[in-house]
């Protein structure tokens, strides 16, 4: 492989070809460069992303991923592996909604917490990772979490009892939402989560969820797109 760089597009998205031989600062540079070439195809897109060719660390990929974002218009929703191409990026629909609801000025995160992080935000929260068990987040708005929510999680912290909590996959024992606590009653078998930026092997299966409050209490459902 002679390029730095390769992009091809794919049903999901785009699937970058890197070479090897290069060091991955020099690497970081001629994406950003290809990408800024191809500027006008990709500009305000959504899509899914992988990769091929150099054997990246997920914090690697996470640092591509964001130089891509910060040089680009383009938002990288979630990252495919295993071929997996004849899947849709997981929550599709549920980042339809994403889109439409959550404000423009929210704080977005990329990357997965680690347990004993906190992260708040004075208006909304998107992450793009996942919330470990140990960690905590907290928004004035709505929270959505691209990946497993496993911490603990507060919504409306200021008193917005319209905001809500919406993960790919929600299993932790505290969610709030305003003032109002859900403490679940059977929070044993973990599921396999794997953490990191919208990962997910063959095996495992994700149920888009959403919290919210109805009739005073906090609530938690699978999300429809049919829900609000």
């Amino acid at each position: 492989m002679t390029q730095a760089v390769v992009i091809k597009s794919k049903s999901y998205g785009i699937h970058l070809v890197l070479n090897p031989k290069l060091g991955f600062d020099e690497l970081t540079q001629a994406v950003i460069e290809k990408f800024r070439e191809a500027g006008d195809f990709f500009k305000n897109a959504q899509i899914g992303i992988s990769f091929e060719g150099y054997d990246l660390t997920i914090e690697q990929e996470y640092d591509l991923i964001a130089a891509i974002e910060n040089h680009t218009s383009v938002n990288i929703i979630c990252i495919m592996e295993d071929n997996e191409i004849q899947q849709a990026c997981i929550l599709a629909e549920t980042e339809k909604y994403i889109h439409n609801k959550v404000p423009k000025n929210a704080i977005v995160h990329v990357g997965s917490l680690q347990s004993g992080e906190e992260l708040h935000s004075d208006t909304g929260l998107v992450i793009l990772g996942s919330v470990p068990s140990g960690a905590k987040v907290t928004a004035a708005g709505s929270i959505v979490v691209f990946g497993a929510l496993d911490g603990f999680a507060q919504a409306g912290s200021y008193g917005d009892s319209a905001a809500y909590i919406a993960a790919l996959s929600i299993d932790t024992g505290q969610l709030q939402i305003a003032n109002i606590l859900l403490i679940t009653q059977d929070n044993g078998g973990k599921g396999k989560h794997k953490g990191g930026f919208l990962r997910r092997k063959k095996t495992e299966e994700y149920t888009p969820q959403i919290a919210r409050v109805q009739d005073g209490h906090v609530i938690m459902e699978p999300y429809t797109k049919d829900l609000f």
